[in-house]
């Protein structure tokens, strides 16, 4: 179960996928020598980034394919705006890094920055789901079924 991972001039490293993503992109950095770079993520070579830091304690063998070989990319995050973060591929390969992986990258970055549009609509949007409360519990709550409190039973409550 491992990958390829290309990266500096024309090298490739193999790395074992049996793991947490977190480990693995510890090990990518040290072994690929991009310590420095704050974070960093994989893209197939086709440009499809694998996102994984949304991911880090999932296993690695579910988001990525074994024998399958990706690029590394460093991500710039934006101080002013950190939602925009931005991929730069630390691969300088012409063949692999052309104008069509470059622009796969770009357009999986806008897909990621949510419009303005949508940030409003999700602000204004309420919650409606309203909740019935469980048989045998009583809601004294004017917010619906949040705080409920247990009803005893009529045996339990007579003092003998």
């Amino acid at each position: 179960m491992f990958i390829t991972v290309l990266h500096g001039e024309h090298k490739a490293d193999i790395f074992n996928i049996h793991c947490k993503v977190q480990i693995l992109l510890d090990g990518i950095k040290h072994r690929c020598g991009c310590e420095d770079e704050e974070e960093i993520d994989l893209a197939d070579e086709s440009g499809q980034v694998k996102n994984l830091l949304q991911n880090k304690h999932r296993s690695a063998i579910e988001l990525l394919e074994e024998r399958e070989t990706y690029v590394l990319l460093g991500i710039t995050i934006n101080s002013e705006r950190p939602s925009e973060a931005g991929f730069i591929p630390l691969l300088k390969d012409e063949i692999i890094i052309n104008s069509r992986f470059l622009a796969k990258l770009a357009a999986w970055q806008e897909q990621k920055k949510p419009s303005p549009r949508m940030k409003s609509k999700r602000a204004h949007r309420r919650s409606n789901l309203d909740i019935p409360a469980a048989v045998g519990l009583r809601n004294h709550s004017p917010h619906g079924s949040r705080t409920r409190t247990p009803i005893g039973s009529p045996k339990s409550s007579r003092k003998n």
